[in-house]
């Protein structure tokens, strides 16, 4: 008798319809966007229009500690798929795959690489959490870094031991098991998918700003996304490998991610227009074709299920306004509040972590009123104080508490009925300031009713109920 898959292997049993990889610091993350205005649109993207159907995956240099550091200070989604410290770790739903650590494992002589490296005196250790099983980090701070980098490759050759070494963003160099990098950690999952229910069925998206994200872009088959922000490494790649799988955006970071996206949305009305050009890029069609709509093979069709996307963007574009209301970036308009506020069915009922129960004129009053304005302190306190001079700032320009969603699940309780649960997140953020320990969450359970006529909406809220989410619990 066959036993159920694994948590972390189920994942890998779904069909699923895109993947979008992308790595995080300087892509994913843009670490000068001090509210993270970019990210969060990012995220109101992927969540309406991809997480039902498709997989994100983080592939980062990072170790998991710093994973989740990292998380604790950003507002970054959970991803599906978490592949660490240079392509050397693999986690699925926070599982560590170990096929892939076995495969790993074959040939790897970690202490002899070390030993090696340590002749070498320009390379310096990095933090012991930066240390892995199956990898070896040091900083490499010299005018001409290329002579150490190929000294270190051929000791490491003429020593028999089979090894990469990654060097990228003009500092950081790993050495790894010649079976593990980036893309070698793509091909591996995407092979294991292979098994299973599949590839995803319209394609991968790679997203990259740094040397060891080339091999990411050299998998086969996937399609590209470089920053406007990448290093000439990555830089220098893309424009010797040039082709239209390949988009460089004119966008740093998450802004770049979300100009691709759009970018192949627009493409895709050739691919429904009369007389489109026969070799048009499969990834032209990114975005808005359907099958049934004649698109060339390959092309990723969006969005996902109509119905689903109606009820994560009412409730996301819900959020961004409540978001700009509650910092007071908007004028504080009884109209436009009421207006919004139509959103709430009139059996509406809100219950807060709490236990206050609320019914629809409760909370149309408090949010009319105290509501306005409540979260521009908190953004104020966190733009207050300059990290290196400790002086004031413009809170308004420079701090801001932001809101967004993650985890977000859904079941139809009955025809038109649905139950929507998701963590919603609250941060303030202020460039150079670390306010990770002032995150609140909470987790939501919320009744969606479809509505019969159009001018009312597709859905309206009739019921939310939350409960608070330990801070530690509610990182990516």
């Amino acid at each position: 008798m066959s036993q159920a898959a694994p948590a972390d292997q189920a994942v890998l049993a779904k069909t699923h319809r895109f993947m979008l990889v992308s790595d995080l610091d300087w892509t994913m993350v843009d670490h000068n966007d001090g509210t993270h205005d970019k990210l969060l649109a990012f995220n109101r993207l992927w969540l309406s229009e991809f997480a039902a159907d498709s997989l994100l995956v983080f592939s980062t240099g990072r170790s998991p500690e710093l994973f989740h550091e990292l998380a604790g200070e950003v507002p970054l989604l959970t991803p599906d798929i978490l592949v660490c410290s240079v392509g050397t770790e693999i986690l699925i739903n926070g599982t560590p795959d170990g096929e892939w650590e076995a495969y790993l494992n074959q040939g790897w002589d970690r202490a002899r690489a070390c030993a090696i490296a340590a002749e070498l005196p320009d390379l310096v250790l990095q933090q012991d959490s930066e240390q892995r099983a199956h990898k070896i980090s040091y900083k490499l701070s010299v005018p001409d870094p290329e002579p150490v980098v190929a000294a270190l490759r051929s000791q490491l050759e003429a020593a028999g031991l089979d090894t990469s070494v990654i060097f990228s963003a003009g500092v950081d160099l790993d050495i790894l098991p010649s079976r593990a990098s980036k893309g070698k950690a793509l091909s591996f999952l995407l092979k294991q998918m292979e098994s299973k229910a599949g590839r995803p069925e319209v394609g991968v998206m790679v997203c990259g700003d740094s040397g060891n994200d080339i091999e990411l872009f050299a998998v086969p088959g996937v399609h590209g996304c470089m920053v406007a922000n990448a290093h000439s490494e990555l830089s220098n790649w893309c424009e010797a490998h040039g082709s239209d799988q390949l988009f460089r955006a004119t966008k740093d970071g998450p802004g770049g991610i979300v100009e691709a996206l759009h970018h192949f949305r627009q493409a895709a009305a050739l691919c429904l227009a009369p007389g489109r050009p026969a070799a048009l890029s499969a990834m032209a069609c990114v975005l808005t074709c359907m099958p049934s709509q004649g698109c060339l093979p390959g092309c990723f069709p969006n969005p996902a299920k109509s119905d689903t996307v109606q009820r994560r963007m009412a409730l996301t574009s819900n959020l961004a306004w409540y978001e700009d209301w509650c910092n007071a970036s908007v004028p504080k308009d009884a109209d436009a509040c009421s207006t919004q506020m139509q959103f709430l069915d009139p059996s509406f009922e809100y219950v807060h972590p709490s236990g206050t129960i609320m019914n629809r004129a409760a909370f149309v009053d408090w949010f009319a009123t105290q509501g306005y304005g409540c979260h521009s302190g908190s953004a104020a306190a966190a733009a207050a104080a300059d990290p290196t001079t400790g002086g004031g700032g413009d809170a308004a320009s420079s701090g801001r508490h932001c809101m967004w969603l993650d985890r977000y699940s859904e079941r139809q309780l009955a025809p038109g009925v649905w139950l929507a649960r998701y963590l919603e997140q609250h941060q303030p953020f202020a460039a150079g300031k670390h306010t990770g320990e002032k995150r609140a969450s909470r987790w939501a359970s919320v009744i969606l009713l479809q509505q019969t006529e159009p001018e009312a909406g597709a859905y309206r809220v009739a019921y939310v109920h939350e409960s608070l989410v330990p801070v530690e619990q509610a990182r990516a």
